[in-house]
């Protein structure tokens, strides 16, 4: 049986035209459909978790190899696709790349690749969300 680890709470009020804010007082965001300065989007803050998990996640094969001391990010691109009026069609698509100081595009993407398997939020979206993977 899985130990839980954490339990993260936030509250929406109002939905894209709105505000979320986690129940500790840390995080408060007003989110919009458009562009709006001061304003955030859920795939932007989807993007932002994904990125910090998958990146977290790379640490354990890195630390494996002897790598855990190099710099490293991601940048998540979460995009939102359909075709309105259709609801039905709302879907995502996600790519995360990577950059590892130190190591070529080939090794990079090489971790990349095996974080799929170890990251939370890969795990989540497997066969509901596509998933591309890059090393810059």
């Amino acid at each position: 049986m899985s130990k839980k680890m954490s339990v993260s709470t936030v509250i929406n009020e109002g939905g894209r035209e709105g505000e979320s804010k986690s129940v500790t007082g840390f995080l408060d965001v007003k989110t919009t459909g458009t562009k709006k300065e001061g304003y955030t989007n859920p795939e932007e803050l989807f993007a932002a978790g994904f990125a910090a998990c998958f990146n977290g996640a790379m640490v354990f094969p890195l630390e494996r190899d002897g790598h855990g001391d190099l710099h490293r990010s991601v940048r998540a691109e979460v995009a939102l696709l359909g075709d309105l009026p259709d609801f039905n069609s709302l879907h995502l698509e996600v790519t995360l790349i990577g950059k590892i100081d130190g190591l070529s595009k080939e090794e990079t993407l090489k971790y990349m690749k095996e974080t799929e398997g170890i990251c939370p939020y890969s795990k989540a979206i497997e066969g509901n969300v596509k998933l591309t993977v890059d090393a810059e």
